[in-house]
C-alpha cells in the first residue's frame, strides 16, 4: 500500500484553515474583533434599551425573565447564622429580620423585594448595583446609572490591571435621561457592583438574552401578520367569481359616507344574515377558508419559544407554564437542567450582594454594641429555594429519604415548598399544643381517650404487639413441636 501524500498547495481545502472562515470571506462577511469592554462600549447601551423596551411592552419576554426570577429568588434567601453561639445567632437573626422588613433608602421594597428586583435588574440588563448609605439602608442603582460624563466612559475608572477604584454614579435628570454631569466618584466599599461578564476582559455586563433579541422581533412580526391575516378574514364573507365582476360589484355597492377622501372612498356592500346568489352558468360563489393563513402557526411558535428559553436555561414547559405533553420523568429531566442555571445566578446573587450586605450590618451591630464581637461572628449560611415539586407524594417521599440520610435538612424542604422552617415549625408548635389541650378536654368531660394527633392532622400510631425476646420464641416453638410429636406417637 502506498503513502498518501497530501498536498499544501493553495485552492486546496487543507491550506486555507476552517470552513466557516472561506464561506464568510466569499460572502463578504467578517467578525468584528477587539477586547471585551471595547466590543460592549457602543452597543450595550442600546442591547438594555431593547431590553428594557421587551420589559415593558413583550409578555413572552417578560414572562421569560419573572418566570425565572420565581426559580431564583422566590420568597427571598432565609438566612442561618452558624456560630458557636446559639445565643448569638438568635440575636443577629432577630436583627437581620427587623432590618430586613424594609432596608431599602425609600422605605418602599422589603428584603425580598430587593433580592427580586437584584434579579430581575441583571437579567434585563447584565449588572446592577447597590450604594451602602451611612444610616445603615441601601440605594438599589440602576445598570444605566452607572456612566461618566464621557461616552466611551463604562462608568468604572479602573487601575492598570482592569480592578475597579472608583464606580461612576449618575443620578436621572429632566426628561427621565441620565445626568452625568451631576456624577459622583463611589469607593469600592460603599458600592456592590453585581454583574455577569462574559468576557474576562470585561468588567460590565451584557443582557444575557440579547442573543434572543433579534428572534424576538421576528416572533412579533410574525405574530402581528397572523393577526392582521385573521382581520382580513374577518371582514370577507363570501369570494364571488362571475363575468364582468368588478364593474358589477362597484354597481352594486353604495359609497362610504364615513370617508374622508371622496376619490379613495370604499365602496361598501351591506348584507342581511341571509345571502341568495343568483347566477349564469360558469357563474361560481364560495365562502373564504378560515385556514389560509398560517397553518403551521402553532407548530412554528412553539419551536421559536422552545429557542428563547436557551439563554436563561429555560426549557418551553416553563415558558408557556403549559406540561400537559410532559410527564413526570420528561418535566424532571428538562427541569433539572434549567436548576444548574438557576443555581448559577443564585450564587452570583448571594456573593456579591446577599452576603455582603450580612456581614456590613454584623460590622456595624458590634460597632454599636448591639452584638458582641467574635471571631466567627460572620459565619452564616443562606438557604434559597431549591428543586422545584412537581409529584407532591414523590417529592415528599424524597426528600424524606434525603432528610433521614443527611444529604439535606428540613429548611431546604420547607424553602423548596416556598416556606420557612421557623414559621413551619412555630405553627406546628402551636397545632401540636392545641390538639393536645383538646384531647386532655375531651377525655376529662367524657373518660374516653382520644388520640391527640387526631386533631393535628397526625397519623394516629397504633400499638404493635408486643415481641417475645428470639430465644423464648425458640423455645416455645420447640414445647410446640414437642407436643406435635407426642400427638403423633
Amino acid at each position: 500500500m502506498k503513502d498518501i501524500k497530501i498536498t499544501q498547495s493553495k485552492g486546496f481545502y487543507s491550506s486555507l484553515g476552517y470552513q466557516s472562515v472561506r464561506v464568510a470571506n466569499n460572502e463578504g462577511r467578517s467578525a468584528t474583533q477587539a477586547a471585551g469592554f471595547a466590543q460592549y462600549q457602543y452597543d450595550r447601551p442600546k442591547s438594555i434599551n431593547q431590553s428594557r423596551e421587551f420589559m415593558r411592552n413583550n409578555g413572552i419576554y417578560r414572562g421569560m425573565i419573572e418566570r425565572a426570577i420565581g426559580y431564583i429568588i422566590g420568597n427571598g434567601f432565609a438566612l442561618q447564622p452558624s456560630t458557636g453561639l446559639k445565643k448569638f445567632n438568635r440575636d443577629v437573626e432577630i436583627l437581620w429580620k427587623d432590618y430586613w422588613k424594609r432596608p431599602d433608602i425609600r422605605g418602599v421594597l422589603s428584603g425580598r423585594r430587593v433580592e427580586r428586583m437584584i434579579g430581575r435588574e441583571i437579567l434585563t440588563c447584565g449588572d446592577t448595583g447597590i450604594l451602602k448609605i451611612d444610616n445603615g439602608l441601601i440605594q438599589l442603582i440602576e445598570s444605566e446609572q452607572v456612566a461618566g460624563p464621557k461616552f466611551s466612559d463604562d462608568g468604572i475608572i479602573k487601575d492598570e490591571t482592569g480592578k475597579p477604584i472608583k464606580f461612576v454614579i449618575s443620578p436621572y435628570g429632566t426628561g427621565g435621561r441620565v445626568n452625568t454631569r451631576n456624577h459622583r466618584q463611589i469607593d469600592p466599599k460603599d458600592f456592590l457592583f453585581i454583574t455577569e461578564p462574559d468576557r474576562p476582559s470585561s468588567i460590565r455586563g451584557m443582557p444575557p438574552c440579547q442573543s434572543i433579541f433579534a428572534m424576538l422581533h421576528r416572533i412579533n412580526d410574525v405574530c402581528d401578520s397572523e393577526a392582521i391575516a385573521w382581520q382580513m378574514l374577518a371582514r370577507v364573507a363570501l369570494s364571488i367569481t362571475r363575468a364582468d365582476g368588478a364593474e358589477q360589484g362597484y354597481g352594486e355597492s353604495t359609497a362610504d359616507t364615513n370617508a374622508t377622501d371622496t376619490e379613495l372612498a370604499d365602496r361598501l356592500t351591506e348584507l342581511d344574515y341571509a345571502l341568495i346568489f343568483h347566477g349564469e352558468p360558469g357563474e361560481e360563489i364560495k365562502g373564504i377558508d378560515r385556514n389560509v393563513p398560517g397553518q403551521n402557526f402553532s407548530e412554528s411558535l412553539t419551536m421559536f419559544m422552545r429557542l428563547l428559553g436557551l439563554p436563561l436555561g429555560l426549557p418551553l414547559e416553563v415558558i408557556l407554564l403549559d406540561w400537559t405533553k410532559s410527564n413526570y420523568s420528561q418535566s424532571r429531566a428538562v427541569l433539572e437542567q434549567a436548576y444548574q442555571s438557576f443555581l448559577g445566578w443564585q450564587m452570583l446573587i448571594e456573593d456579591f450582594s446577599s452576603t455582603p450586605i450580612y456581614i456590613w450590618k454584623v460590622k456595624q451591630w458590634m460597632n454599636e454594641g448591639r452584638l458582641a464581637n467574635r471571631k466567627d461572628a460572620f459565619s452564616h449560611s443562606w438557604i434559597k429555594p431549591t428543586f422545584p415539586w412537581l409529584d407532591q407524594l414523590k417529592e415528599a417521599q424524597a426528600y424524606g429519604m434525603k432528610v433521614d440520610r443527611a444529604f439535606s435538612t428540613q429548611g431546604m424542604a420547607c424553602k423548596s415548598l416556598g416556606t420557612e422552617r421557623e414559621d413551619v415549625v412555630a405553627v406546628r408548635e402551636s397545632e401540636i399544643r392545641d390538639s393536645i389541650d383538646r384531647a386532655k378536654k375531651i377525655e376529662a368531660e367524657t373518660g374516653v381517650l382520644v388520640p391527640w394527633q387526631l386533631f393535628a392532622g397526625l397519623e394516629v400510631q397504633t400499638a404493635q404487639p408486643k415481641q417475645e425476646p428470639e430465644q423464648k420464641q425458640e423455645d416455645k416453638d420447640d414445647a410446640e413441636q414437642s407436643i406435635d410429636d407426642n400427638s403423633a406417637k
